[in-house]
């Protein structure tokens, strides 16, 4: 499965019709299209940032026209400008199925080129071992684009505590990655879930 990430960096006072222009129109465009296998939506209304992951049985099928100008469109309802960026899916956990309103830490991720299977081997068996041991972890998926080892590692937690709990615990086991399987986690972003497609 592959997943295209579309981040819209809007303009204060318009996030809300840009969430409501993909949870109306786009939603059940992308949802219908063959090859389609769900959409989340997620929203930081402080910094004006709305993120639409759409995930895929082939990218191609995310390609059609249709799609590419329901995509400008929700960017020009936010009154900003959209970013793509598209990866395998390479992990997914689910514990427990996330409610609108779960706070999402997606993380950003670099694997060294040599170290790849590594480093995904690394954060399967240890850091969302540690991670899963949390009762309030209600999700995890590992985004990957092989080719220039970066990726996304987003978790979604059933409350603030519960992702801060979450992001201590990646803060711990980063700091001795790099060194021994060549990965590293830049940064992390949150963000609330809007809705998950079921």
């Amino acid at each position: 499965m592959y997943a295209r990430v579309n981040t819209i960096f809007g303009t204060e006072g318009k996030i809300g019709d840009g969430v409501d222009h993909i949870e109306g129109f786009d939603r059940g465009l992308v949802e219908s299209t063959v090859g389609n296998q769900g959409l989340t939506t997620l929203v930081d209304r402080a910094a004006g940032v709305i993120v639409a992951m759409s995930y895929w049985d082939d990218l191609q099928h995310s390609s059609e026209a249709t799609l590419t100008r329901a995509r400008e469109d929700a960017a020009i309802a936010a009154g900003g400008e959209l970013v793509t960026e598209t990866f395998e899916v390479v992990l997914t956990e689910r514990p427990a199925v996330p409610a609108p309103g779960a706070v999402i830490w997606m993380t950003r991720v670099r694997l060294a080129p040599s170290e790849i299977d590594t480093g995904l081997a690394f954060i399967h068996d240890d850091l969302l071992h540690r991670l899963s041991a949390d009762p309030g972890l209600s999700a995890a998926e590992l985004l990957i684009d092989r080719d220039i080892g970066s990726g996304l590692l987003v978790t979604t937690w059933t409350d603030q505590a519960a992702a801060d709990r979450g992001q201590a615990v990646l803060d711990e086991v980063g700091e001795g990655a790099a060194a021994r399987v060549g990965t590293t986690f830049p940064r992390s972003e949150s963000y609330v879930l809007v809705r998950q497609s079921t």
